[in-house]
This record gives C-alpha cells, sequence and structure tokens, in this order.
C-alpha cells in the first residue's frame, strides 16, 4: 500500500489508494475509515522502523553514531514525505517523539563525552538539523531527492568541529520541550 501511495501522493483519495493497491474500496474502508487514520497509522509504521533502524547505530563506533541516527531520519524523511500529508514525525505518537529524542540525546551526550562532537552541541541543534533535512526534502522533492544528504554532510561537519562557536545560545529544554510535546498535526 506504501508503494501506491508513493505513487499518487499524500493526498491521494482512499479510492485511489484501494485501486493502486489492488484492493476493494469497501476492504480498505474497513481498516481505514478517514484517509487520517491510514495516514496516522503509516506515520506510526514510519516512526517504528526508525526507532528499529536507529538501534543498530549504538553497535558503530562512537565516532559515527550521530551520523549515522541522523542519516537514517533523513532517508525515512525522504521516503515519507511522497506518501504522508506531513513528517511522520509530527504525526507520531507523543510517546514514539519522547523515545526519539531520549535516543537522540544519549548519542549527543555520548559523542560530547568521547570528544566526537563540539562541546557546545546542544540537543536542540540536533533537532534544528532535522527540521533543516525536513525543509531540504521538501523544497528538493522531485528534482533533487538526494540534496538532503550533502545538507547532512554540512550539518554533521559543523557538529564535529571542535572550534564551533554559536552566536547564539541553544533553544532551552522548556522551549524544546513545547516543540517536541506540540500537539501533531496530523490525525489522533
Amino acid at each position: 500500500m506504501a508503494a501506491a501511495m508513493r505513487e499518487l501522493g499524500p493526498r491521494a483519495s482512499m479510492a485511489q489508494i484501494a485501486r493502486e493497491a489492488g484492493l476493494a474500496p469497501a476492504a480498505l474502508y474497513r481498516r481505514f475509515p478517514t484517509p487520517d487514520l491510514l495516514h496516522s497509522r503509516l506515520a506510526e509504521v514510519f516512526q517504528d522502523r526508525l526507532l528499529a533502524h536507529a538501534r543498530h547505530t549504538l553497535d558503530l563506533p562512537v565516532e559515527r553514531q550521530l551520523e549515522y541516527f541522523l542519516h537514517t531520519v533523513g532517508l525515512h524523511l525522504a521516503l515519507s514525505h511522497s506518501i504522508l500529508p506531513y513528517p511522520f514525525g509530527d504525526m507520531a505518537t507523543l510517546e514514539q517523539r519522547e523515545r526519539v529524542y531520549a535516543f537522540t540525546a544519549r548519542l549527543l551526550e555520548q559523542g560530547k563525552q568521547a570528544g566526537v562532537l563540539a562541546a557546545d552541541v546542544a540537543l536542540s541543534d540536533i533537532a534544528a538539523v532535522v527540521w533543516g533535512l525536513r525543509g531540504v526534502v521538501a523544497v528538493t522533492d522531485g528534482i533533487a531527492p538526494d540534496a538532503w544528504e550533502r545538507h547532512l554532510n554540512v550539518a554533521v561537519a559543523g557538529l564535529k568541529n571542535p572550534a564551533l562557536t554559536f552566536s547564539r545560545p541553544p533553544l532551552g529544554a522548556e522551549r524544546l520541550d513545547r516543540v517536541i510535546h506540540r500537539p501533531s498535526r496530523g490525525a489522533g
């Protein structure tokens, strides 16, 4: 069904999705009475897959962990962009989003302790890298589908630069929490 939605795009009707997936529309409607429910379920699947793939990150040397994780996020964003009306993270459950941010915080701390990441890098900086990936994926969709990878390379090179300095402080925990815990734009 994801292949059918990728072909049709995130605004496809349920009848179009059913036809493209080779299903009777009634069968699709029984399981997902609205497009929002279908999109929510797909977003959960993307988020669960991201977390499953992220666990492999811990098998890598610490100097590669955050970059591998962010690359995995980029791949998932690129794949979901043509299927879901919003980034899958916006449609994820609060518990899924919190697990991703906790995992990211763990990778960040390990990288800083190992001296792989600049000491001033904060969790909100990693979040901003992901938000930037979302933008690059959206802007280059259909024209340069792998442009996000170069953007990620540039961002990671900056994060690893020990001479990195910032002109502004990171988002504080309260403001980052407000972003993380903001209600999803997708279906509930």
